[in-house]
């Protein structure tokens, strides 16, 4: 661009800056090519702008309602950089260098609009396309595609899916994010000041218990910025907080290259989700979950939507042990479950079977298969579900069918030098690849299975596997994820009305890539009071609460509180409910008059009264996680689900500091209509009375616990 045209670029910028635009609704993209190249994006009451300046992709403003900010030095909208030479340490920066090829917008599934910007780069022969989606909430969907002709390999050693200015100045800003990657401190959420400079949150330790996305409170503006990379593997993203204000840039992360790409070859990133809201915390958290449900989650098949399940391993704390753990057990387990208001067992655990690798049933434990549980299941009403581990991570897979074929063996990674036996198959392998969607696929066949859940233990791993391509050292994560999630594609098309639920070393995979291919998502290993619900406050914070599955029981009973609470939790805190075997007895005679009806009243009540919000309800922070507030702040748990007419609800509380002495907590609801009036019930004591929507909101109700109680339950339901 000529220095004339920079000029008038910069002029009309810094008159933009001036303008104020009135708020709107919808979703649709506009060219201007009036002074220069730009779109400027509508969704929901956003705006966001980027234009093309001197030769650079930049983000020039945002605006949430009626206001609006353009910046005056606008900062690249991506970063990419590439290694022209393997045998060279120097990099070419491609967030500049480039000229406008067109803007159009493309075919798009569901309810959104898709629109490419492409460009072409004046330093290498390469097309970029920025793709934006848009869903009609406050987050706009960001990848690039890029496609390299120079007639040699080249190296991405630097990306950047999303950068570019949020906030002018320096306003004072809350940093929202995971405050632990260990096992199993899944959903570990928590709230830190911005400080001033360079603010990086990196994760190289592969596999881990943290998650992409972080939230940035302006105090003083009242808004939120909330981004999520889809990408479960090594990531990093920084936030500036200098002179020129609030910016950011967010990626996945490689100690060597992130992706080789042979001349012709078109790759495209992770895509990045970035919303902005003007309000409260719980707003800014809400569209966010709109968000995923219009455009990331893969939903359940009809008619089995949220079905309250079983979890029945060997392995654990399951209640049947070694060769107890057979067809009459297993049977009776079912009909245990399905008295109980159960709708779905699964078989859970890898030692069903045969071994590592050889998915078939043992023969000592069950001499005819599966088939008779599965069809005893489904003569109680209830679904039937199988685990497998086709990924590897863990385990003796020296006997299994691809470790004995010499072609495969050589794509099985050993992951732990003290376990010379456990290794994970390398799907960045094509061959590997196929192998272990014909393991996929086999089990499914083989068992006719209502549900299919799926394990992978190789976690941690750092930079994870590499390999050499045409001189460079590729770091596998990126293709290993392009098999995966095709193999993913590929079995729901062919089993379009099987659930698929994942877990991953409990939960090491809870991000958007992963939730866009699995209908349901195992929390953690971990399911013991108190830190069970504290996960539950923080993991709600970024995903839907229905796409999330948690083994209540699964630990022993003085991991529990009162069996009340373990079953208000497991139905009242928003998650597809799922309860581990060992809350329940062995044999139906062993079943108390009390617990039975207890298990029966709350089955019935999730059935018939939550059941069918979840999937849309609003989900309102009170405590621990809050505006202010993370999973460590606080001795009590409260979470409050309201359908979006604001017609009905219910709130779950909890202390979590033990049951020894009275206890009040005071709750304001917030999913209410002031003009309104309520039925509400208390659970504990099964007392109700009408209230005033303005008296709920601002007086709110007062929850007493007596000496032993830990938890309350409320429902309410307009008048």
């Amino acid at each position: 661009m000529h220095i004339l045209a920079v000029r008038k670029a910069a002029i009309a910028l810094m008159s933009l800056c001036l303008m104020t635009s009135k708020g709107f609704a919808g979703m649709s993209a506009e060219l201007n090519t009036k002074e220069f190249n730009s779109v400027k994006f509508h969704t929901d009451n956003v705006i966001y702008e980027e234009a093309l300046l001197d030769g650079r992709w930049v983000l020039t403003s945002w605006q949430v309602g009626a206001e609006k900010t353009t910046f005056c030095n606008p900062k690249p909208a991506f970063q990419l950089s590439v290694k022209p030479d393997p045998h060279n340490t120097i990099q070419d920066g491609y967030s500049q260098g480039w000229q406008w090829v067109s803007f159009n917008e493309v075919p798009s599934r569901g309810q959104t609009k898709e629109y490419v910007v492409e460009l072409r780069s004046t330093i290498e022969p390469a097309i970029l396309k920025i793709h934006t989606l848009l869903d009609d909430t406050a987050v706009i969907t960001r990848w690039l595609e890029f496609t390299q002709h120079t007639g040699r390999p080249l190296g991405i050693t630097e990306l950047a899916v999303w950068s570019g200015s949020l906030w002018e100045h320096n306003p004072a800003v809350r940093w929202g994010h995971s405050i632990r990657w260990h096992v199993p401190w899944e959903g570990w959420f928590g709230w830190e000041r911005l400080k001033p400079g360079r603010n990086t949150y990196l994760n190289d330790k592969g596999l881990v218990w943290d998650d992409p996305y972080f939230i940035l409170h302006n105090e003083d503006k009242g808004e939120y910025f909330f981004g999520h990379l889809a990408w479960p593997q090594n990531f990093i993203y920084t936030i500036d907080n200098d002179d020129d204000g609030i910016s950011f840039q967010m990626g996945p992360w490689a100690i060597n290259e992130l992706r080789v790409l042979d001349s012709g070859e078109t790759v495209s990133s992770p895509p990045m989700h970035l919303g902005y809201t003007k309000g409260d915390f719980d707003e800014a958290v809400q569209a966010m979950h709109e968000h995923a449900r219009r455009s990331v989650i893969l939903k359940p098949p009809a008619g089995k939507e949220y079905r309250i399940e079983c979890l029945a391993p060997e392995d654990r704390q399951g209640i049947f042990k070694g060769d107890n753990y057979n067809e009459d057990n297993v049977k009776e387990m079912v009909s245990v479950a399905a008295a109980a208001g159960m709708e779905l067992f699964i078989v859970d655990g890898p030692t069903w079977a045969k071994g590592y690798g050889n998915w078939i049933a043992k023969e000592t434990w069950f001499p005819n298969g599966l088939e008779p549980i599965r069809q005893h299941a489904h003569s109680k009403g209830v679904l039937f579900g199988l685990y497998a581990e086709p990924e590897g991570g863990r385990g003796d897979w020296t006997r299994s069918r691809g470790y004995q074929d010499p072609q495969l063996r050589i794509w099985f990674i050993r992951c732990n030098p003290d376990y010379p036996t456990d290794c994970f198959l390398n799907i960045s392998k094509p061959e590997a690849a196929k192998y272990m969607e014909d393991e996929f696929a086999g089990v499914i066949d083989r068992y006719h299975l209502d549900l299919y859940r799926h394990d992978q233990n190789g976690c941690f791993g750092g930079d994870g596997s590499v390999t050499r391509r045409a001189g460079y050292i590729e770091n596998d994560y990126w293709r290993y994820y392009d098999n995966l999630h095709g193999i993913l594609k590929r079995i729901h098309a062919r089993y379009p009305d099987m659930l698929l639920q994942q877990a991953s070393g409990g939960g090491s995979r809870l991000e958007y890539a992963t939730a866009a291919h699995w209908n349901e998502h195992f929390t953690s290993d971990r399911a013991w009071y108190p830190e069970v619900y504290r996960m539950a406050a923080g993991l709600s914070v970024y995903l839907p609460p229905e796409i999330l599955v948690t083994p209540n029981g699964m630990c022993n009973k003085d991991g529990w509180p009162d069996l009340i609470t373990a079953i208000r939790s497991a139905y009242g805190l928003g998650n597809t409910p799922m309860f581990f075997n060992m809350i329940l007895p062995e044999r139906m005679e062993e079943f108390e008059k009390d617990d039975l009806e207890d298990f029966q009243r709350y089955a019935k009540l999730y059935k018939e009264f939550i059941r069918p919000t979840l999937g849309q309800a609003k989900v309102y922070h009170h405590a621990p996680v809050n505006a202010t507030g993370g999973v460590e702040d606080g001795d009590w748990l409260a979470m409050e689900f309201a359908s979006p007419a604001k017609d009905k609800g219910w709130a779950t509380i909890v202390r979590l500091n033990g049951n020894q002495g009275a206890a009040d907590y005071q709750l304001r609801l917030k999913g209410i209509d002031v003009n309104q009036s309520y039925l509400i019930t208390l659970d504990n004591d099964q007392k109700t009375e009408t209230i005033s929507g303005e008296e709920l909101m601002i007086e709110g109700l007062e929850i007493a616990l007596s000496n032993g109680q830990y938890s309350e339950f409320v429902t309410f339901i307009v008048e």
